[in-house]
């Protein structure tokens, strides 16, 4: 019976020892799943550089704007080769009408044309462009307005400059102080006279309007006075023959 009882006690004693490791092992498992980590502290670091300004950007230049021109008159359509239909500026010199070997009688102009510009081009004209006035190239140093609406380029006409006035067209072109536009030659042509030739003459204001015909060109008898120049006299050609001619009066 003694025995019994001791054998009992130790077996209750082993299933004491086997529980108590199965709740040390099943803690272990517990502890290595879930860890408990402790966060490092944060370190706070102060800077000591000295922060750059930050530069606010130029506005660029117009490079187009600023960038000198060359301002161009507007093409001429008048050519020496091509007088088939058109009227223009002349002169004509004593001698210059005549009869040629043929019997045709013919005349000997000299032609002349004016510039015409753009006002877009005008209007942005500015000092350090380059403008072609009369085929020549002009720099321009200084550009103003005078007052009788002109441009005034290089100090103007009356200081060896150039003056340029716009009409009710919107173009413009050079002109001196009388009112007359600048002219340049363009070429020297001979052309056939019409039978049904007249020259309308309104240069002397004492005579008024006179009238003459080819024929008088060819006498001394009829008075004509040569003083046919650009500015004054026009030159009428239809279908390559000289029909008429128109001299006016300047001042």
């Amino acid at each position: 019976m003694k025995k019994n009882g001791l054998i009992l006690c130790v077996m209750l004693l082993l299933v004491s020892f086997a529980g108590c490791r199965m709740d040390d092992e099943e803690k272990g498992r517990e502890d290595v799943t879930n860890p408990t980590v402790t966060p490092a502290p944060t370190a706070t670091l102060e800077s000591t550089a000295t922060p750059v300004p930050t530069a606010t950007p130029e506005p660029a230049e117009d490079k187009n704007e600023l960038s000198p021109q060359r301002i161009l008159p507007l093409e001429n359509t008048l050519t020496i080769d091509e007088m088939t239909d058109v009227s223009f500026p002349g002169s004509l010199q004593e001698g210059d009408a005549y009869v040629d070997d043929t019997g045709v009688m013919r005349m000997d102009v000299t032609v002349y044309a004016y510039d015409l510009y753009d006002m877009v081009d005008i209007a942005l004209l500015k000092a350090g462009d380059t403008i072609v006035i009369r085929n020549r190239e002009v720099v321009v140093t200084s550009l103003e307005q005078n007052g009788n609406g002109a441009v005034a380029i290089n100090g103007g006409f009356d200081n060896s400059g150039y003056d340029l006035y716009t009409d009710e067209n919107g173009v413009w072109f050079e002109r001196e102080n009388n009112d007359n536009k600048v002219y340049y030659e363009v070429g020297k042509v001979s052309l056939r006279v019409s039978d049904e030739f007249e020259l309308y003459d309104s240069s002397d204001l004492d005579k008024g309007e006179t009238t003459y015909y080819s024929g008088d060109f060819l006498t001394t008898e009829a008075g004509i006075v040569y003083n046919f120049i650009p500015e004054n006299t026009e030159f009428v050609v239809e279908d390559g023959v000289i029909t008429k001619m128109y001299r006016r009066y300047i001042p």
